[in-house]
């Protein structure tokens, strides 16, 4: 039982701090189609050159954030495009994938 109440504390945790609109996603998507399904413009974009692919990471301001104004990164969502084209996203992603091809994460 005290396991069960653990997991589920886990999972409401992370969902909490995770962006929702994130859902609707799906490898492969335009980075376009991106901005349609999460119904907004990323707040930032950080391009990096690394193993000869150019890496576009669009943050955007997740929800109930007012994006006018400078975003904290921890209330901003990644999602990264390759060759204009969804790679993956969210933190946990990104921040494995910048790991393994030695891109510095924001603090």
């Amino acid at each position: 039982m005290t396991r069960l109440l653990g997991a589920t504390a886990l999972l409401v945790m992370v969902t909490a701090c995770g962006d929702a609109r994130l859902d609707k996603l799906a490898l492969g998507i335009s980075r376009d189609s991106a901005s349609q399904l999460i119904g907004d413009q990323p707040h930032t974009v950080a391009s990096y050159l690394t193993a000869g692919k150019v890496w576009d990471v669009a943050f955007y301001a997740r929800s109930g954030t007012d994006a006018k104004d400078s975003v904290p990164w921890r209330k901003m969502s990644p999602v990264v495009f390759i060759n204009n084209r969804a790679v993956g996203w969210g933190w946990h992603w990104w921040g494995k994938a910048s790991v393994k091809q030695h891109i510095p994460m924001p603090q």
